[in-house]
């Protein structure tokens, strides 16, 4: 009876000795798999850095942008610092965005939107193109198809963006019609419509949606009125 039960134990403790070393094996065999994969993605040179694509220039060089990104060539794609690389790009003015992407094994592509003009202003014998940030991000010898403002003081930054935000908000039929853009102040913004017949102060830029919600209103009822003031949007003129 006892020779039995010792048998029977001593089965019992190498079945559990073969799974002890199944668990240590298998374990083993991950953490080489695992090792082996980093090793790929952060150190192989099969998936480094070969070539730098750039998508969605139009206003910028694909050159300036591959510069002002500097991935170094022969960096593992995984190590890059996607951040760094971006933040390096929307240093140029022309570019309002970026995003780095990885594209395996060996590209990395850099898709920028650019800025857009919301209105341009006269600078010497060009016209200088400002976004809705207020920043002027390029000039040209031609006028563009943005309306014209004349600013107080065209190098203020603040009210350049002020006259774009109030400019943005104006309903897509508003802005089809618009000839002018002025602001002698931050508190008084207007616009001309109309090839200039008609007049419509804004005030500042705050509020500026409830204004245009009224401005459509407004100009929906017609009349024969050439200027609106919307300056107050819950007392509108009209006159």
């Amino acid at each position: 009876m006892s020779s039995d039960l010792d048998q029977a134990l001593r089965v019992r403790q190498r079945a559990r000795a073969r799974r002890r070393n199944r668990r240590i094996a298998f374990g083993a065999i991950i953490a080489l798999v695992l090792a082996g994969l980093v090793w790929l993605v952060g150190f192989s040179p099969l998936l480094v850095v070969g070539d730098v694509e750039v998508t969605g220039t139009t206003l910028t060089s694909d050159e300036d942008v591959v510069a002002a990104a500097a991935v170094p060539a022969g960096t593992p794609l995984a190590r890059l610092d996607a951040d760094e690389v971006t933040g390096r790009v929307k240093q140029l003015t022309t570019v309002a965005d970026a995003e780095m992407v990885r594209a395996w094994p060996r590209t990395v592509r850099i898709e920028v939107t650019e800025r857009t003009a919301v209105y341009q202003i006269a600078q010497g014998a060009g016209f200088g193109q400002v976004d809705a940030e207020g920043v002027v991000f390029a000039t040209s010898t031609d006028r563009g198809a943005a309306p014209i403002a004349t600013l107080a003081d065209a190098d203020d930054q603040d009210l350049r963006a002020d006259v774009a935000t109030a400019t943005n908000a104006l309903p897509q039929a508003v802005r089809d019609r618009l000839t002018e853009v002025g602001a002698d102040s931050p508190d008084s913004i207007s616009f001309r419509i109309d090839d200039g017949n008609v007049t419509i102060f804004w005030g500042s830029a705050e509020q500026s949606a409830e204004k245009a919600s009224v401005i459509d209103v407004l100009l929906a009822q017609g009349g024969d009125y050439t200027s609106y003031d919307v300056s107050a949007p819950s007392r509108p003129a009209a006159s």
